[in-house]
């Protein structure tokens, strides 16, 4: 019977260690997802905001989108880098090409190289070829924080919920994401890398004041509705109307957008109903929708 009962003894004991063992190496693993991908918080902290306070939708062929993106990653946090330098005397940072590599890898896990800079650049962003570097200026976060959570490990990474958070006491909801991570194969080649990981995708999923499409796509509510007179355009993403008032007022709006289209489409003269919101950043007008 004593011996039934060591028996049993022992048994429960090794059933015990291999339950705890299981659960610290769960635990573990958790850990090491939590810590990786906690490495990628200001890459998507970069994409968040590009994509919402510029309505735009994650996607790396756009040579726009890329270098948008990248602005706000290098600008916003490059100071981070050893790599990247603080120019004083300009107030701009001056990020090697090679930093500047290491940035769009951890932004688009399907990099093939920098593409040129596109035309909505100019101002914000040169190549020095002498230091083949870029120039650029430092970026203001602004008073908004990203928040990674919901955590799953897939085959190649993982996927989370990004959550773009206002920073006062209510920590207001801004706009959530769907984030897919992949393992970034170039971490191997660069000494302590920064960035575990590389984005794969990016959906926007929720945003204050507006209507996210099963697509993805986020329609913003505008600040005001009016009716204009189509006087021209100033450049692709620029029409000067005249409001009823008679006063003269200069609209940005996306060309690839369907107001944008309606628009771009008018002669000078034609006469338009369209909503706009103010940009927040630099008090600019930007058309929303329009019929």
């Amino acid at each position: 019977m004593k011996k039934l009962l060591a028996l049993f003894l022992a048994c429960t004991m090794v059933l015990g260690l291999a339950s705890c063992k299981e659960q610290d190496e769960e635990e573990k693993n958790t850990l090491t997802a939590e810590k990786t991908v906690a490495t990628m918080q200001d890459p998507i902290d970069a994409l968040a905001r590009c994509m919402v306070e510029n309505n735009l939708e994650y996607n790396p062929e756009d040579p726009d989108f890329f270098w948008t993106a990248l602005y706000y990653f290098a600008g916003g946090y490059g100071l981070k880098h050893e790599g990247v330098e603080e120019l004083t005397d300009t107030y701009q940072l001056k990020v090697p090409s090679t930093v500047m590599e290491e940035y769009a890898i951890a932004l688009f896990s399907d990099y093939k190289g920098l593409p040129e800079l596109p035309e909505i650049m100019q101002g914000n962003v040169s190549y020095d070829e002498n230091a083949d570097a870029y120039l650029l200026s430092e970026g203001d976060i602004g008073l908004s924080e990203t928040k990674l959570g919901d955590i799953k490990e897939t085959k190649d990474g993982y996927t989370l919920v990004a959550e773009l958070t206002g920073t006062d006491e209510e920590e207001e909801l801004i706009a959530s994401f769907d984030v897919t991570l992949i393992r970034n194969t170039f971490a191997d080649e660069i000494e302590n890398p920064l960035y575990l990981c590389s984005v794969s995708s990016m959906k926007m999923t929720q945003k204050e004041g507006a209507d996210v499409s099963e697509g993805g796509t986020a329609t913003l509510i505008p600040d005001e509705t009016i009716t204009a007179t189509f006087n021209g355009l100033s450049d692709a993403h620029t029409a000067e109307m005249t409001l009823s008032e008679g006063d003269i007022r200069a609209f940005q709006f996306d060309a690839e957008s369907a107001a944008g289209k309606i628009i771009s489409g008018l002669n000078e003269g034609d006469v338009v109903t369209f909503g706009y919101i103010v940009d927040k950043r630099n008090g600019s007008y930007v058309i929303v929708s329009a019929e």
